[in-house]
């Protein structure tokens, strides 16, 4: 009888304890599923977020890219375009005043008439060009015959410039003249100073200021 009464009590146990797991096991399971799609919602939204910021970035990485190589293109182009300043001029020829005129200090007036009508009378660029071309080379030849300075438009006094001959004067205003970068330019203009200090302390000299 007591075992019975044992059996009795520990399947009422059992039955007891299958049924609570029962009742609850949904709603364990519906909380877990609930749980585990909000985690995978906020994995998506955070994956979404740095895949957008990934994206601009690199569209403001390309844009700045872009922009830097327009800058440096223009860089490039620049001295190019400075360097042929007098050779490539869209105005009138007839409009230049004289110190426009590459070596106008060693033309005469009538010279100078003649050039504005020449330069004006071209039918093409590269014509143009092609004249300026010759021109310069016959007034850099006038002044080395004539002994004289040739100041190409553009260009101021000489740092030092008491300190060299007309022929060194000459050969660095179109050695400057024919540099196609700031960088360059900037170089050669440090080291013609340093040439230059030397120079003027060798004499015990000073070298006068240049605007």
């Amino acid at each position: 009888m007591r075992r019975s009464t044992a059996i009795s009590i520990l399947l009422a146990s059992i039955l007891a304890v299958t049924s609570v797991t029962s009742d609850a096991g949904p709603g364990q399971r519906q909380g877990g599923a609930n749980a585990d799609r909000t985690h995978q919602v906020d994995r998506d939204r955070t994956f979404d977020r740095d895949r957008t910021m990934d994206r601009d970035r690199t569209m403001d990485r390309d844009r700045t890219m872009d922009r830097e190589h327009r800058q440096d293109r223009a860089r490039v182009d620049e001295p190019e375009r400075d360097r042929d300043r007098d050779r490539d001029r869209v105005q009138v020829p007839a409009s230049m005043r004289d110190h426009e005129i590459y070596g106008s200090e060693l033309m005469t007036a009538t010279e100078r008439a003649r050039y504005r009508k020449e330069l004006g009378n071209a039918k093409s660029q590269e014509e143009r060009k092609q004249f300026q071309a010759r021109h310069e080379e016959q007034m850099r030849n006038r002044a080395l015959a004539q002994g004289r300075d040739l100041v190409p438009p553009g260009q101021g006094p000489i740092y030092g410039g008491e300190f060299m001959s007309v022929q060194e004067r000459n050969q660095y205003r179109e050695q400057l003249r024919m540099l196609d970068s700031d960088q360059a330019r900037e170089q050669f203009q440090m080291q013609h100073r340093e040439r230059i200090n030397k120079r003027a302390e060798a004499l015990g000299l000073e070298v006068a200021d240049v605007d």
